[in-house]
């Protein structure tokens, strides 16, 4: 199967949930679209639900990759990464008109699409959670949560209260910014009173079960990729890898920089697609 064709499917059926929305949208006019046969699209898809679920991934795995080359070598606990990274996806969204989709797609009663938008929802959440704690001391850590779940709930509609304005030089940064000042104004409070809502064990189960799907696919794809490889030095970094991944407390920053140096070697090879996507899935895993 071709990768050109996949991607030429999954291009056409995105335009085509923007300009008409998800469930307006048919196979026939994907297959028009894109200029296949149906037995083509059935080669790579089941259904169109398929095609967003791919468009969704695509989206996702540019934004990892985007975050963890913006935050490469650079201090977790700097603030200004970190809206950075947040800038990242909401561009990201806006630009692939995500949200337009998702919109269409809350009217659908499908039980696994609303099941696979919702774990993308909580794995932001779960990600912004995380990477708090870089940055709050260690007395806040308990109300990340609560910080991730109010930050979007602060930029989105300020973002949209920007458009409709006047002053076009308001960027997403701007606004993160102010978000983040008002989470850390109310940080000290919260601590001293203990004022918690969401605990950080609130998606655990979902966390547990995402957890365990992550590192048994990582491990799979790390276990392959040394099968194929040509270097011994590759193979090496491959066996630190798996070795490092299952760890009680695996070192993330030892985890970037060798999954970094294997990227370099790989460059050029047959299988530099494979690598970057173990990668992926790495850095998914361990929230970089």
């Amino acid at each position: 199967m071709s990768k050109k064709t996949r991607t030429k499917i999954i291009e056409a059926a995105h335009q085509l949930f923007i300009q008409k929305g998800f469930d307006t949208t048919s196979i026939q006019d994907i297959l028009d679209k894109a200029g296949i046969s149906k037995g083509t699209f059935y080669n790579y898809f089941q259904s169109k639900n398929d095609c967003l679920i791919a468009i969704i991934s695509v989206v996702r795995e540019e934004i990892i990759d985007k975050r963890r080359e913006l935050a490469f070598g650079k201090d977790k606990a700097d603030e200004e990464v970190f809206i950075q990274q947040i800038a990242i996806r909401i561009n990201m969204n806006r630009q692939h008109h995500l949200m337009t989709v998702f919109e269409t797609v809350s009217f659908s009663e499908d039980k696994e699409l609303k099941e696979h938008i919702t774990d993308a929802h909580q794995g932001e959440i779960r990600w912004i959670a995380k990477r708090l704690e870089d940055l709050y001391p260690s007395e806040g850590h308990p109300y990340t949560l609560d910080h991730a779940i109010m930050l979007i709930g602060i930029t989105h509609p300020m973002l949209y209260a920007a458009r409709l304005g006047v002053d076009e030089h308001i960027t997403t940064e701007t606004i993160i910014r102010y978000a983040m000042r008002r989470l850390r104004s109310m940080l000290d409070e919260q601590i001293s009173q203990k004022d918690l809502f969401f605990p950080k064990d609130w998606f655990v189960q979902t966390d547990v079960k995402e957890k365990q799907e992550q590192e048994h696919i990582l491990k799979n794809r790390l276990v392959a990729l040394q099968k194929v490889v040509k270097e011994e030095k590759e193979r090496q970094y491959l066996s630190f890898l798996l070795k490092e991944i299952q760890e009680d407390e695996p070192r993330h920053f030892l985890l970037e920089s060798v999954s970094a140096s294997l990227e370099q070697l790989a460059i050029g090879m047959t299988y530099e697609h494979k690598v970057k996507q173990a990668v992926q899935w790495m850095a998914r895993r361990f929230h970089w």
